[in-house]
């Protein structure tokens, strides 16, 4: 495929497993109860099947977490293992992103990895 001026770009396909919409339709009827709970008088669940793979997918796995150094890259504080200064605090210690938007779970990994960014800065030694 090329753009208009006859260079070639890229061309995303794809599909989505049936399962994440099963998990969003689980999770949607998840967050409207807790509005209600909270208060909301009207809600909203949008739901929808995409016809195809858009280009706005969220790049994920490229420095995995975990306990066993020979299988990841950090540990759970996003502190790359063996290594007590360098911390990776981004989508790239998720494994999955899953099938939408992981903004609030890198918000989420990186409040708590920067505790222990911090303990580890003041000279605390906290590593997991």
């Amino acid at each position: 495929m090329n753009d208009k001026w006859g260079l070639p770009v890229a061309r995303f396909s794809g599909n989505v497993h049936p399962h994440t919409f099963e998990i969003g339709e689980v999770q949607a009827k998840r967050a409207e109860a807790w509005l209600k709970e909270a208060g909301a008088i009207h809600t909203s669940i949008m739901a929808g099947k995409p016809d195809s793979v858009s280009a706005g997918q969220h790049q994920a796995g490229t420095c995995r977490m975990g306990n066993d150094p020979k299988a990841s890259v950090v540990n759970r504080n996003c502190q790359i293992h063996d290594v007590d200064n360098v911390f990776v605090i981004d989508s790239s210690v998720h494994v999955t992103n899953g099938g939408f938007n992981p903004a609030l779970t890198i918000m989420a990994i990186a409040y708590m990895a920067s505790e222990a960014l911090v303990h580890n800065w003041k000279g605390t030694g906290f590593r997991s």
